[in-house]
């Protein structure tokens, strides 16, 4: 049985945003490189030339763990509620996640399509819906974990930015916890969720949007049974919880890692590791005051403003470049060629039905 071929539009609108992410990505390095001053392509290249490799190779595998410790954050679950799946199809539910998420306005596109590619591998939709719950309920609160332990060790990392950074790190900090709030209470507050989805079952028949709203809210009902008793299967399930939430801490703190090991790569001395590490940490938290892809530039710029407290500027643009484009921008390419690759795996899969 041959495949349906994909709609243009949808085709179209993920070119769209991918050229949008260049150009934010572009203007960002613009931005960096603009205000740094002494900062050129001949010294960066320079700067490249001098680094420690086994230093920058952990870099590299810090990067590679970030994606790896994602998809061991999606097996777990998976298996933990009776679907396990091999590690290569955790890998490219991770890849999904984290390529979508960087390519979309608000991290839209990313538990989507990780939900679309478990389904497409057999696992029940509301399965998928309560995992990417789980997993946003620990990924937020892993975060707000290591800022408030890098807060208390490492207190001068914070002030080490200025003024606005430091509103940008409180503003995406308070974000995080509002968040892990709202996962919380749609993963077990059942009643709520069900008012949230019937609300937009009515806009959407009010709008001529959608017809039969009885049929609908009848599939609702059976769906919410469904979601009830996958919620139920958490009860209880304290050592799956903990253990996600440890390989959310190491999914995090490996991409923290990745600007520390730049910064030890272009000769920092390790004593200011910790600082680095700390630094880094708000630097994640802050860039949440603002929806991708305006975090992109926040991140840029809350770097920025961090490192020149321990460099100068030049030296800082190097290290800010080097560790987006090992941390962000490959990391994302090698994310894409993987879910390339998925892509291709099913619609050969379909092809030989």
């Amino acid at each position: 049985m041959k495949t349906t071929p994909e709609r243009p539009e949808g085709r179209g609108k993920r070119l769209l945003w991918s050229v949008l992410f260049l150009v934010i990505a572009a203007l960002s390095i613009w931005a960096v490189t603009s205000q740094a001053r002494g900062f050129s392509p001949k010294h960066f290249m320079e700067y490249l030339n001098g680094v420690n490799p086994w230093w920058l190779g952990a870099a590299f595998a810090a990067m590679l763990a970030y994606i790896v410790f994602d998809a061991l954050m999606v097996g777990c679950l998976l298996k933990g509620f009776g679907y396990p799946r091999s590690f290569p199809k955790c890998l490219s539910y991770a890849a999904a996640d984290l390529y979508f998420s960087a390519i979309t306005p608000s991290a839209t596109g990313g538990q989507p399509m990780e939900a679309y590619f478990m389904v497409k591998d057999h696992v029940p939709a509301v399965i998928s819906t309560v995992v990417m719950l789980t997993y946003l309920l620990l990924y937020t609160l892993s975060i707000v974990i290591i800022g408030l332990g890098c807060l208390i060790l490492v207190p001068s990392s914070f002030l080490a930015f200025g003024t606005v950074s430091r509103i940008f790190i409180i503003v995406g900090a308070v974000i995080q916890v509002a968040l892990a709030l709202l996962y919380a209470m749609l993963l077990w507050n059942k009643s709520l969720l069900r008012r949230i989805l019937d609300w937009g079952l009515r806009l959407l028949a009010k709008l001529h949007l959608i017809r039969n709203l009885e049929k609908r809210e009848a599939k609702l009902q059976e769906t919410m049974d469904q979601y009830a008793h996958a919620t139920e299967m958490l009860k209880g399930r304290r050592r799956l919880l903990f253990k996600t939430l440890l390989l959310n801490l190491a999914h995090r703190s490996s991409q923290i890692l990745v600007t520390v090991f730049c910064f030890l790569s272009s000769g920092g001395e390790l004593r200011l590791a910790p600082t680095m590490f700390a630094m880094q940490s708000n630097v994640v938290i802050g860039a949440y005051c603002i929806p991708i892809p305006g975090s992109m530039g926040v991140t840029d710029l809350l770097m920025m403003d961090g490192f020149t407290s321990l460099m100068n500027e030049r030296t800082s643009a190097n290290l800010e470049l080097l560790s987006r484009a090992t941390s962000f921008y490959i990391c994302i390419l090698l994310c894409g060629l993987i879910v390339l690759v998925k892509y291709a795996m099913l619609r050969l899969r379909k092809d030989h039905l």
